[in-house]
């Protein structure tokens, strides 16, 4: 793999990015059923038994893994965001659901063999370097039973991403004004996103830095790691290609090791 040290990867740009206007941004944009649509499909293609104990890493404000809690399932969520473990207390307090949360590193998950399965959902992964990310993939495996699930959505990734790559958006929701900038770096694989938000008079400004991998790359990232890769989704329950508007990876720990 190559080495893209030096590049903004690894600036910890991620520890504060969702907060503030950018958090309340996400959250409106969001549909008030996709939680529900979303912990179906978990609930479907990760074949959970009942009462199974799933890690959601890294959790942001608990959204699935509440509505999944709610089903009866044992949840713990990681986040290496204060404010959204915060956030995701509150809510679970709110639906006086027993959530574990965790405020720490998702590349330094301390279980071993604890989980029936793990989701990385919200397009939560290539935030890192190559290699911190192939570190993220291997702490998930440790942390699964031989045979557990592991399941991933990702927009943030080559074939989604670049037949509809614009440099510049603008967008309104919840109020919220918001101009986005994109630089594509091709060599490094790296999408550089600049956000400027304003709303009621206060302006934000947050940057971000996506590893952008093709589809065959992160099938051998998680066969690295151990992982059977078991379906590739290009949404619900389409079959991944070129265009789809996501990529939904399901795979699992081998039954016997």
């Amino acid at each position: 793999m190559p080495d893209d040290r030096g590049q903004d990867e690894d600036t910890g740009w991620w520890r504060n990015h969702f907060s503030g206007i950018l958090l309340d941004l996400w959250q409106s944009i969001v549909p008030t059923d996709q939680a529900a649509r979303d912990a179906d499909f978990l609930q479907a293609e990760c074949r959970l038994p009942p009462g199974a104990k799933i890690l959601d890493v890294p959790c942001g404000d608990g959204r699935v893994a509440l509505e999944l809690a709610g089903r009866g399932f044992r949840l713990v969520g990681v986040d290496i965001a204060a404010g959204l473990i915060r956030e995701a207390r509150r809510r679970a307090e709110q639906r006086r659901l027993d959530v574990e949360l965790h405020e720490a590193d998702m590349r330094c998950l301390p279980w071993e063999r604890e989980f029936d399965a793990a989701f990385c959902w919200g397009d939560s992964f290539g935030y890192m370097d190559d290699a911190g990310n192939q570190q993220f993939l291997a702490a998930v495996h440790r942390t699964l039973r031989p045979g557990g699930r592991w399941a991933m959505e990702m927009q943030m990734i080559a074939e989604v991403l670049l037949p509809r790559y614009r440099g510049e958006g603008t967008g309104e929701a919840g109020g919220i004004q918001v101009r986005i900038q994109r630089a594509y770096d091709a060599r490094q694989g790296r999408l550089r996103v600049e956000y400027a938000l304003s709303r009621d008079g206060n302006e934000e400004r947050r940057t971000a830095s996506y590893r952008i991998y093709t589809c065959a790359e992160v099938c051998r990232m998680l066969e690295r790691a151990g992982f059977v890769i078991d379906r590739l989704y290009g949404g619900a329950r389409e079959s991944f290609q070129i265009g789809s508007d996501r990529l939904r990876v399901v795979a699992a720990r081998q039954p016997k090791e």
